[in-house]
């Protein structure tokens, strides 16, 4: 996918669950972006 084919999307969640995510991405060596559009692929397949 090239970069010009990313929609920028800006949401509001809860500081906690946004920390909880730069943890996690942070252990899988990701950045936070990449870190929820993995567990948005993920969610949406199933």
């Amino acid at each position: 996918m090239k970069v010009r084919d990313i929609a920028p999307l800006g949401i509001r969640i809860p500081p906690e669950i946004k920390e909880k995510l730069k943890e996690k991405a942070k252990e899988e060596g990701r950045s936070l972006n990449s870190e929820i559009v993995q567990r948005l692929i993920r969610s949406l397949k199933s």
